[in-house]
């Protein structure tokens, strides 16, 4: 899971190129979720890398995806 602040150092296009080479973001996950990349990418509002670590929201954003779940309370499919 790639995690960053949309108030950050780092450009949005950056972060979304990284992105696309691990694998993300380059096709429609498809209805049932079958092309789902197992990347995840994250930009939370109003924060900087120096704040990040102390907000709830990034607990929140990280656990679903650490527990294999999505954010939409769905399981994702195993591979």
């Amino acid at each position: 899971m790639l995690m960053y602040g949309d108030a950050d150092m780092i450009r949005l296009d950056h972060v979304v190129s990284f992105y696309h080479l691990l694998g993300g973001g380059l096709m429609d996950a498809g209805w049932q979720r079958e092309h789902m990349s197992k990347n995840r990418l994250s930009i939370l509002p109003d924060l900087t890398h120096y704040e990040m670590f102390f907000s709830p929201r990034m607990a929140t954003t990280a656990l679903p995806f650490l527990n294999g779940e999505s954010a939409s309370g769905s399981q994702e499919p195993k591979k």
